[in-house]
């Protein structure tokens, strides 16, 4: 949201015409976006490995630690 005020009150001084603050504009919220889905991502995997988890507790991860994303699960009987 800063980054959004940031543009309407022009504090780069880069803004001289409405092209370059809507630019600004898209790109502040494509960014917060962004942000806001890989958040949302983390968020959604760690529940459903927690979930798979509880399911399934022979369950384990496998390897170094890495992002949840790219976790391999293996499972031992």
């Amino acid at each position: 949201m800063e980054s959004l005020l940031n543009v309407v009150e022009n504090t780069t001084g880069d803004c001289i015409k409405a092209d370059d603050a809507e630019q600004h504009v898209i790109e502040e919220i494509r960014q917060m976006g962004n942000d806001a889905l890989h958040c949302w991502g983390s968020i959604a995997a760690d529940r459903e490995a927690k979930q798979l988890r509880e399911q399934r507790p022979g369950l384990h991860g496998n390897g170094k630690k890495k992002a949840l994303c790219e976790i391999q699960w293996v499972v031992e009987f």
